[in-house]
């Protein structure tokens, strides 16, 4: 005969009321009393730790809303109005290689008209 394996459910049936109770014990459907309040426990602090987090969340919205939001309005009514002036200013940074070149050129000319000589009238 093959030795009885402690795995197989009618070895733990052969010691009758005991072997179920171990077995139910064994796969959870039977709960002692200590795991019982430690899942109370347990619930219980989750509770606490999810109260904790929904108070956080409450506080940081309530910050975001109070502090936050005038300042992105504010940032976005600034942006706003610099928006003209920022393009005014990059029009003229297109400009100046133009004047740059038209103050060569200038200087240029007037170079050549004091080299030249004077034509007596």
């Amino acid at each position: 005969m093959a030795d009885p394996s402690l795995t197989d459910v009618t070895t733990w049936l052969n010691f009758g009321v005991l072997g179920l109770v171990v077995l139910s014990l064994i796969t959870g459907w039977l709960w002692t009393k200590p795991s019982v309040e430690r899942l109370q426990q347990d619930r219980d602090r989750l509770l606490k730790e999810r109260e904790k987090a929904d108070a956080q969340r409450d506080q940081m919205a309530q910050v975001l809303q109070d502090k936050l939001l005038p300042v992105v309005g504010d940032f976005i009514a600034t942006t706003r109005a610099l928006m003209p002036v920022l393009q005014q200013i990059q029009y003229l940074q297109q400009l100046i290689p133009i004047l740059q070149d038209l103050i060569r050129a200038s200087e240029v000319a007037s170079d050549k008209e004091r080299r030249r000589p004077k034509r007596p009238s």
